[in-house]
């Protein structure tokens, strides 16, 4: 196992910050993600031969590395393939981090330490070498990447066993002997349409398939399995015809999809330890799949494109992202930006071609996303932390939008992506943004002697809140685009809603509904959001966090805090 030596031509990171990469672009990126991972394991066996001891059947590393080393003598192209699985890839940073100490890990370091000797069990699977090693059991099995899993009658989330292979089969033995022998091969899929095919893994059983701590195997039944086969089947079909380049792209990029519980609110998910691996709920529709597959696929090209290419300095800032609640680092925000301008490109030729039924959704998305995206990338102007692949990558993403645009949806829904898009800022800013102290106090002090509002900015310092966020607003404003049956409905049984108010057009009664809450619970972003959405107020959508922190200053004096759309008022005259 040498070192290799990469290399990024500028044209390939051009053309894979133009758009979808093609298999060669994609396959530089493997290449250098074969390479970092065959540097941690090296670094993690480093690692554990300078441990004092306490590793119990997985002390001696260096028996499995040797049958790692043989295994890849007879096929180096079948061991690349378990290393580039991508809970291999899991299971090597959190082992890496916890041997190293970077980081408290709920799973035994034995335990952990043990995964390199299953990785080489399953590389002497895989080219028939024969082998004998321990291996850990996590969750009552034996489980080897690209192979499957041998269940362990054990009560005990962590453990240990004896893999064999010889002329005589596979075994198991615990410490209470040998385990009837049964194995849960590992699910794949096979997806071909329009030239291109990709075999994908349906994850449902390895333990590091959610990218965390080792979870059990959670198995599909043969309905669900069959219900994710049809609309990945489905999906493709769509990529292939609508999408040439992206499903090229998939095809050298997608390796794993892990099934969600259809309770998770989780639209897709990706990893950086993972390339290839898209976690998601079931969707309702191909369409709804083809965007999740898409979109991830983008993230793991730019975490892929990391250990190649310094894309920012990290600069401790927590960043405004339009598709987040929470304060984004500058990573984060590339991430973002180039994951939905894809996206943008996704719905741009697909709403010319989707059925009526469905023109509603394309067009709403279409504009939601181009809206988030052209956010994020003005609020990135001039960030000196960006590099210069990172301003490039950015510009690109500008470009490419600019090929989508201007966005024509129609002016109801252009209004609902305003609204969003505004009461998203203003929550954000609420939550997370404090503003000066001092200047909080002059401002209290001219509202109390009835002077108009100072002039100048108020600096402010943003501190993240980590508290769960809602955004029903944006919620309901895309069942209007996209089900408008089902928000009337919503609307009718609930009267007097603000929310379904400011959905109907009458910004008005929103406001009033808007303000009363704040009234009841001044610390309502959701409502100061709505707020800021129903009113045409500077102050509250540029600096809402400032109006509020006055307010609270002011709740102490004789009558009480003043109203909110008053008080917003009152700013918003300092700037005529």
């Amino acid at each position: 196992m040498g070192p290799s030596r990469h290399r990024l031509p500028l044209r390939a990171f051009e053309r894979i910050c133009s758009g979808a990469a093609t298999r060669r672009e994609v396959a530089l990126l493997r290449e250098a993600e074969h390479s970092t991972r065959r540097l941690k394991l090296l670094a993690l066996a480093d690692a554990v031969a300078a441990l004092p001891g306490g590793l119990g059947p997985f002390a001696d590393v260096g028996a499995a590395w040797a049958v790692l080393a043989d295994a890849e003598l007879q096929s180096a192209d079948a061991v690349a393939d378990v290393l580039m699985h991508p809970t291999v890839g899991v299971w090597l940073g959190r082992a890496l981090r916890q041997v190293l100490g970077a980081r408290d890990d709920p799973t035994p370091l034995w335990s952990q330490v043990g995964g390199f000797h299953a990785l080489a069990a399953s590389a002497a699977v895989r080219t028939g070498l024969p082998c004998s090693l321990p291996v850990p059991v996590l969750h009552g099995a034996v489980t080897l990447p690209t192979v499957g899993t041998f269940p362990v009658r054990t009560a005990l989330p962590v453990g240990h066993a004896r893999f064999a292979l010889d002329a005589g089969g596979v075994s198991v033995t615990v410490a209470g002997g040998r385990e009837p022998l049964v194995v849960e091969p590992v699910k794949r899929h096979r997806l071909a349409g329009g030239g291109l095919a990709v075999e994908v893994v349906l994850d449902d059983s390895d333990p590091y398939r959610g990218f965390g701590a080792p979870t059990p195997a959670r198995p599909l039944d043969p309905a669900r399995r069959l219900e994710w086969a049809k609309h990945l089947d489905e999906a493709w079909e769509l990529l292939t015809r609508h999408h040439p380049a992206a499903a090229e792209e998939l095809s050298s990029v997608l390796s794993s999809i892990v099934p969600l519980e259809r309770a998770r609110p989780v639209f897709a998910a990706s990893s950086a330890d993972a390339f290839g691996c898209v976690a998601m709920s079931p969707k309702e529709s191909a369409l709804e799949l083809a965007e999740a597959l898409v979109h991830e696929a983008q993230h793991s090209k730019v975490n892929a494109l990391l250990p190649l290419v310094e894309l920012e300095r990290p600069d401790g800032v927590g960043y405004c992202a339009p598709w987040r609640e929470d304060p984004r680092p500058l990573l984060g925000m590339l991430h973002g930006i180039y994951a939905f301008t894809a996206v943008v490109e996704f719905w741009h030729v697909e709403r010319d071609l989707v059925p009526p039924s469905l023109r509603g959704l394309a067009d709403y998305s279409l504009a939601l996303r181009a809206d988030q995206v052209g956010r994020a990338v003005a609020r990135l102007r001039g960030a000196a932390s960006l590099t210069g692949p990172g301003r490039g990558l950015v510009a690109s993403a500008s470009a490419r939008l600019a090929v989508c645009g201007p966005v024509d949806v129609g002016g109801r829904t252009s209004e609902a992506v305003r609204l969003t898009g505004t009461a998203h800022g203003v929550r954000w800013r609420l939550r997370h943004v404090r503003p000066s102290g001092e200047a909080v106090v002059a401002l209290a002090d001219a509202w109390r002697a009835g002077a108009p509002a100072p002039p100048g900015a108020v600096r402010g310092r943003v501190v993240p809140v980590a508290a769960p966020a809602t955004a029903r607003l944006a919620v309901l404003l895309r069942l209007r685009e996209v089900d408008p049956d089902g928000f009337a409905r919503i609307a009718a049984g609930t009267p007097g809603d603000p929310d379904c108010a400011l959905c109907l057009g009458d910004a008005e009664a929103a406001a009033a509904g808007y303000a009363r809450r704040i009234e009841r619970a001044d610390g309502d972003a959701e409502a100061w959001g709505g707020l800021g959405a129903a009113l045409d107020s500077p102050a509250l959508r540029e600096r809402p966090e400032v109006v509020a922190a006055v307010r609270r200053a002011l709740g102490g004096q004789r009558g009480g805090a003043p109203g909110p759309v008053e008080l917003a008022r009152w700013f918003d005259r300092r700037g005529r």
